[in-house]
């Protein structure tokens, strides 16, 4: 069983529970080879591992290790009663040629109590089109002959199909329907070995359209800490690799944005435990053997670093800015950048409504960002002008309405922020107001700017300000109803402030709190992004006006009057829900026949809604017996 607890888009914090107890995600499994490990699992755990894989091809090959394994358990002879994982061989397999059995090896794995087993895959590396989609489907056969092999073991069935993203995506919709516990993306060993990035996260991509948001996805043999930021953030929650012992076998230092070869240091570059009382000559002066083991303790160190670096960027909602500057270390991880821009559209259905920091500006690509690509495509489609007039101005001071006169202007104001165009009624909301780019920015983000600004203007009439008015005091209703509109959707200005309206502003800041409508309290706004939280009789009047599913999450019957005295809706009560809705988004509570329950908070995306079986789905803010 797998649940979210703190998520940044696609990139989530999760717990999968197991037999022998939690992993908390997104984390790396150590390899342990079963005849002998280097570093001690003690020394991995207060490094902060948390559970280890292990190959279960190289205990049944040897007939001591098989006998103890089946007659004392796997975690008696690894010496670890936590969450131990197997890999079946499948890489042995391709790379020495030997023969396994799956089925044979899938009991095996089942036998000696591992919690996370894995199926016998086939991959190519370099295959034609024709044999891997023959490999794939040969899978997808083993893994659904396997699921019935499995017992009690969680299993773990591996997408495959080679550099093709048709063959991916084919593959994981195929093993979606057997309902998994773990889906590993195999295959990519070579790929990252070779440092063929953009294809790694094509691969991810391709492979994640399809498969079931409530399983974790484990990414096979990605230990280099640099693609740790792009991966999570694509919705990796596990990683496995040996890389740590066989980079200090061959003498070199793990970072997080490059590899540096033991000949090549004259300074002590690093303060991790394994390195900060050490000279590096006296590493050079060292026995090999010593010399490896404190070498992988570095590479070790390095690489939990890197992964509590990506989870605290997970909780404050910043992995694209350290995944983006990751990629400015390597040209390879640039071409990964590529593919995510183009995807982009995809990428938004999981992205969160605001975040608690500011968008920093990172590069050419944040303009490139999920939430930019939202916010230019919900400006073009939900904006209402309420002046025959638009005056364009350049970027100025944030908050833009500081300026005061052009509240007053009988005319659409727009701003050419590097956001693209921006409305002076919406400057508030997030990003517009908590972003922070130069004043100076790249070619591509102007291009990109004057892109969605040009796409903007085309049914506008753009005037000069000696051809407006002066004297409009409505600005406040205009900014209420423009953020309804881009928030809720086109026309909900105008059904929540149908009436006489009452704005509440804060007296220590000036800005908007609560809107009452004909007595009655409608919305409030959040200081920190902006946006309108829905009260019941805003919901009430919304329900009105939009036909379903809009804006709906539909709950069963055994739910509803649980959510009518304001209790949660939890996921596996969801029946379904508007495929328009994103992560805390303000949503409707209803039943089967429609009826409103509620108003709330959505955590997940409908397709997360449809699929988890465990988690919060939506915080109830009110329910109908409570209004």
């Amino acid at each position: 069983m797998f649940e979210i607890k703190a998520r940044d888009g696609l990139a989530r914090m999760g717990i999968l529970h197991t037999p022998h107890g939690k992993i908390n995600t997104p984390t790396i499994l150590p390899v342990i080879n079963p005849h002998f490990s280097i570093i001690t699992i003690q020394e991995m755990l207060e490094m902060g591992a948390q559970a280890f894989i292990t190959n279960s091809y190289i205990i049944y090959s040897d007939e001591d290790l098989r006998k103890r394994a089946l007659e004392e358990g796997l975690h008696n002879l690894i010496g670890f009663d936590g969450p131990l994982m197997t890999d079946s061989g499948s890489f042995q397999m391709y790379v020495y040629g030997i023969e396994l059995d799956p089925m044979e090896m899938v009991k095996f794995q089942r036998d000696i109590g591992s919690d996370i087993g894995t199926i016998v895959d086939l991959f190519s590396e370099n295959a034609d089109y024709t044999t891997a989609r023959k490999e794939m489907e040969e899978t997808v056969n083993r893994a659904k002959k396997s699921m019935k092999e499995k017992g009690d073991m969680m299993l773990a069935c591996t997408v495959q199909g080679g550099v093709y993203g048709d063959l991916r995506r084919e593959c994981a919709g195929e093993l979606a329907k057997l309902r998994c516990d773990v889906y590993p993306i195999g295959g990519v060993v070579p790929l990252m070995e070779n440092q063929r990035y953009a294809d790694i996260a094509e691969i991810i991509i391709e492979s994640k359209k399809e498969l079931p948001p409530s399983r974790p996805v484990h990414l096979f043999g990605a230990g280099h800490l640099m693609i740790f930021p792009m991966a999570v953030f694509l919705g990796c929650d596990m990683f496995d690799s040996a890389s740590y012992i066989k980079y200090a076998k061959d003498g070199r230092f793990i970072f997080s944005d490059r590899t540096v070869r033991m000949e090549e240091m004259e300074e002590e570059i690093c303060n991790c435990p394994a390195c900060a009382s050490l000279a590096i000559d006296e590493l050079k002066h060292m026995e090999k053997e010593e010399r490896v083991r404190v070498i992988a303790l570095h590479n070790l160190w390095q690489t939990f670093m890197e992964i509590r670096r990506v989870r605290q960027a997970i909780r404050e909602g910043n992995l694209w800015e350290m995944m983006e500057r990751r990629a400015y270390s390597h040209p390879s991880l640039m071409e990964a950048m590529e593919v995510i821009k183009d995807n982009k559209k995809w990428l938004e259905k999981w992205e969160n409504v605001s975040r608690k920091r500011a968008l920093m500006y990172a590069g050419r690509y944040s303009i490139h960002r999920p939430i930019v690509y939202r916010l230019q495509n919900r400006i073009m489609k939900r904006y209402e002008p309420f002046f025959e007039k638009t005056i364009i101005f350049d970027e100025m001071e944030k908050p833009y309405s500081r300026a005061g006169w052009l509240k007053r202007l009988e005319a659409n104001c727009i701003i050419e922020s590097p956001l693209g165009p921006i409305p002076i009624e919406l400057d508030e909301i997030y990003p517009v107001a908590q972003s922070v780019f130069p004043w100076n920015i790249d070619m591509e983000t102007e291009r990109e700017r004057k892109r969605a600004c040009s796409k903007f203007y085309r049914n506008l009439v753009i005037v000069g300000m000696d051809e407006v008015e002066r004297e409009d005091e409505n600005y406040d209703i205009r900014k209420i109803k423009s953020i309804a509109n881009y928030q809720f959707g086109r026309g909900a200005g105008d059904a929540l402030f149908d009436g006489d309206v009452e704005i509440i502003k804060s007296k220590r800041t000036g800005k908007i709190r609560n809107v009452i409508c004909n007595g009655k309290h409608v919305v409030s706004m959040r200081a920190s992004d902006g946006f309108f939280t829905l009260k019941m009789e805003g919901g009430k009047r919304l329900h009105s006006f939009f036909p379903p599913p809009k804006m709906r999450v539909v709950v069963n019957g055994d739910a509803a009057s649980f959510i009518k005295e304001g209790r949660n809706v939890f996921a596996r009560f969801v029946v379904d829900a508007c495929r328009d809705i994103r992560p805390y988004d303000e949503v409707l509570i209803v039943d089967e026949d429609d009826n409103l329950l509620g108003v709330g908070q959505s955590i997940m995306n409908r397709e997360e809604m449809m699929d988890f079986e465990r988690g919060m789905a939506v915080k109830t803010r009110e329910g109908i017996q409570s209004d």
